[in-house]
């Protein structure tokens, strides 16, 4: 290569070219893989031209695993977002199979492949592995977007978790896809949505006249005897100290009409195409805003609210349909049953 545009040359002992080019005054020395020269020529070609074009940013051959755990870490706490404990739980898993120092470009489709079939094998639910590796995908997407440390992320295949109709979004899926969603008001009404599992139309119907900022509780009238006959009946929700809280002082802040959730003062009437396009690059497709019911539903009855509580909360009036949604899946069945193994094992 002519002087001005870079060099391939080999290391004492070794038979691999290494890139060594400098672009906008910072300069690179990356290895190409390859043991042929002309094929290491064509890479630093390559490599300048998109680095000129701002196709590669940072040194994406030195993001580690580790540093995009930290990059996720840190995007957390500027949100204020309580879901680290779990995305800090599944980095655990990524680390120990795959290596902490493992560069960002060797996590590949087929080594996250591989990573799916060993926790598989560990005996890990379908449903846990898939939060793990939506926990990557979240970390890839703030090198990305807020880092700026990385161009582009890769997509993994998530593993499919059985019967889609009775699928439920994790913690490390909420934060998936509201990294992915364009929008503070889209964001906001995934956090509402996560938290609440009301159904859509009550969320972007909900109005300024039945919430009480001062003494933080929210009411929710169905419109029609209709919506009464199928089980909505009005129901109050208090929301103080709780992430309703920081929500709704955030929409206020944002208001512009009678709507909590509004565009430009309007009411929104559906986001399907933003939902569905997030859900895509999160790694979920073929959800739902109405998975968050029977998401809403186990966490409640699994942090130790009363299932009567839980039905007033969500809006279930017949013990018949809160069954219908409080589905257990197969990571509950697997806790419960490690649960008694450490009882059994205690009392021994």
């Amino acid at each position: 290569m002519s002087r001005g545009l870079g060099r391939v040359y080999r290391q004492p002992g070794s038979g691999k070219w290494m890139l060594d080019y400098t672009v906008g005054g910072v300069r690179h020395r990356e290895p190409s893989g390859t043991k042929v020269k002309a094929d290491a020529q064509t890479m630093l070609r390559q490599k300048i031209g998109d680095r000129e074009t701002g196709k590669i940013v940072g040194r994406p051959d030195k993001v580690t695993l580790v540093d995009l755990k930290n990059g996720l870490e840190r995007h957390y706490t500027r949100e204020n977002n309580r879901s680290w404990s779990s995305a800090k739980y599944a980095f655990a898993h990524l680390e120990r199979l795959l290596g902490p120092i493992t560069p960002a470009s060797d996590l590949t489709t087929a080594r996250l492949s591989w990573y799916l079939d060993m926790r598989l094998k560990e005996g890990a639910a379908r449903s846990t592995v898939r939060s793990e590796i939506a926990n990557l995908n979240s970390a890839f997407t703030v090198a990305v977007v807020e880092d700026q440390v990385l161009a582009s992320k890769p997509t993994f295949a998530m593993p499919t978790v059985h019967n889609a109709r009775s699928g439920f979004f994790e913690n490390g899926d909420v934060a998936a896809l509201m990294l992915e969603l364009p929008t503070p008001l889209h964001r906001s009404i995934v956090r509402f949505a996560s938290f609440t599992g009301w159904r859509r139309g009550e969320i972007l119907g909900l109005t300024w006249d039945q919430i009480n900022l001062e003494s933080k509780v929210v009411r929710i009238d169905p419109p029609t005897e209709a919506k009464r006959a199928k089980g909505n009946d009005a129901r109050t929700i208090p929301f103080a100290k709780t992430p309703l809280d920081a929500l709704l002082q955030e929409r206020w802040a944002e208001r512009d009409g009678p709507f909590v959730f509004h565009k430009d003062g309007k009411r929104l009437q559906t986001f399907y195409k933003v939902w569905k396009s997030a859900c895509k690059r999160a790694g979920l497709q073929g959800r739902r805003v109405h998975d968050f019911r029977r998401s809403a539903a186990r966490d409640l009855v699994n942090s130790g609210v009363p299932e009567k509580v839980a039905m007033q909360i969500v809006g279930w009036k017949t013990r018949a349909m809160f069954d219908r949604y409080h589905i257990v899946n197969e990571a509950d069945v697997a806790e419960a049953l490690q649960k008694r193994e450490q009882k059994q094992r205690a009392a021994a």
